[in-house]
């Protein structure tokens, strides 16, 4: 859209439902951005869907084919080294709540149900290969000098040559954007009919993000990378969530003219802004949900801030659903977890890889339990450890030896039966 097609503020123009600077996501129930949620039976609301999504198997996950016209594609960035890490492992294989940072980016791209999906490798290309596997529809694009995130998108133009529908860009160290500020994410930017929409947020403490400048109407008129930013220009508290939605042709014309002229010598995706709108192109900024969503993972105590919040973003979804836990904030629960209404978990209690927890069954404190089903109506005593067991309905578990426990190591069913074996867990991506 044309700098001279600007709608008057207030009155939509064109494709345009509303001004851009009114365009805050989930600010308006009943709007025409809103998008059915997906996820556990039982809860409702936009928060309880945000984080039913989060609980979503990317293996497991079948939303039918892309859009017959004009489906989206994604590009995910994964080529960074991450060095305040500190690691030899690549940044985006590092795991939150047992899953990669990388899988749950890719688990909310797959809510858009896109025609493609690229990600972009480079440090330790091999290694990210190998752990994300051949799923249908993914492809690999090498960065092979990491020269910024402009650069990281410019070498995906091969893969992106003649696409015809929208591209949708993330960074791939972003666990906590949610599939359903996704989903009318690329809603808005197709009813606002600019050719690049910006994700932002407001934040308290803006830290080292960059900052977001609009002109008089909303419109997103500059990104200022903190490095690049005077004081006038960090004090600004809305920032860009590093993720974009734009017109392929357009994104890619904008992209040939970005120079490395900044503090870090790199070629800034943010400078698409300003290229765009020097054309006399319209650029919409359109503000998510929930500031914490755009928190990203540079280093160790990122990862456990990221780590604590999808915690307590499964818990929540779980107990919406009718599970009770007696200290939801001290109580792991892996997003590839299942629990039946009316269970009960005690504080402490950890439950990894495929766990199954049957209605009514009760997990004691401080129980671990991995790739384990527990029958409805069962109880798994406090400490105990269980891994790859499947315990019968009405059973007791992990009592001390002399409580019923058999010799050898075994957990007595009823009538003294030894607990079965687990079916193998399916193999998860990363």
């Amino acid at each position: 859209m044309n700098v001279n097609d600007r709608p008057a503020a207030g009155r939509p123009c064109g494709a345009h439902t509303a001004p851009a600077h009114l365009y805050v996501l989930g600010s308006a129930p009943g709007s025409p951005l809103a998008v059915p949620t997906r996820g556990v039976p039982g809860a409702s609301g936009r928060e309880a869907g945000r984080a039913r999504d989060t609980l979503m198997d990317l293996e497991g996950l079948s939303l039918g084919p892309p859009p017959a016209s004009d489906p989206p594609a994604a590009v995910v960035l994964a080529a960074g080294m991450g060095k305040r890490m500190k690691s030899g492992t690549p940044k985006v294989l590092h795991k939150v709540m047992g899953r990669a940072l990388l899988a749950y980016v890719l688990n909310a791209v797959q809510y858009l149900r896109p025609g493609k999906v690229l990600v972009v490798v480079g440090h330790r290309a091999e290694e990210v290969e190998r752990a994300l596997g051949s799923p249908p529809g993914l492809e690999y694009v090498v960065q092979a000098e990491q020269l910024g995130t402009g650069h990281a998108v410019w070498s995906a133009r091969s893969a992106l040559d003649g696409w015809k529908g929208p591209v949708v860009i993330l960074p791939g160290d972003a666990p906590l954007v949610s599939p359903q500020t996704m989903l009318d994410f690329l809603a808005a930017h197709r009813a606002l009919g600019a050719p690049l929409s910006v994700l932002t947020a407001e934040l308290d403490e803006p830290a080292s993000y960059g900052r977001v400048v609009r002109d008089p109407a909303g419109w997103l008129e500059r990104i200022v990378e903190y490095r690049d930013a005077d004081e006038g220009t960090r004090a600004i508290r809305e920032v860009n969530a590093g993720v974009y939605a734009a017109d392929t042709g357009a994104l890619f014309g904008a992209l040939e003219a970005v120079r490395p002229q900044n503090a870090q010598s790199e070629y800034y995706l943010t400078d698409v802004v300003g290229i765009l709108r020097s054309r006399g192109e319209l650029v919409s900024a359109v503000t998510g949900p929930d500031p914490r969503e755009i928190q990203g993972v540079n280093d160790r105590a990122d990862l456990a801030r990221c780590q604590e919040t999808l915690k307590l973003r499964i818990n929540e979804a779980w107990l919406r659903a009718g599970v009770t836990f007696h200290d939801p904030y001290s109580t792991y629960v892996e997003p590839s977890v299942r629990l039946e209404r009316d269970c009960v978990l005690g504080p402490g209690a950890v439950l990894a890889g495929q766990t199954r927890i049957g209605e009514g069954a009760v997990v004691g404190p401080y129980a671990v339990l991995t790739d384990v089903e527990i029958g409805p109506g069962a109880r798994v005593a406090p400490h105990a450890t269980l891994s790859g067991v499947a315990v019968p309905a009405g059973a007791n578990a992990g009592a001390p030896r002399g409580a019923g426990q058999p010799a050898g190591g075994g957990f007595p069913g009823p009538g003294g039966a030894s607990f079965r074996r687990a079916a193998p867990a399916r193999r998860r991506i990363v």
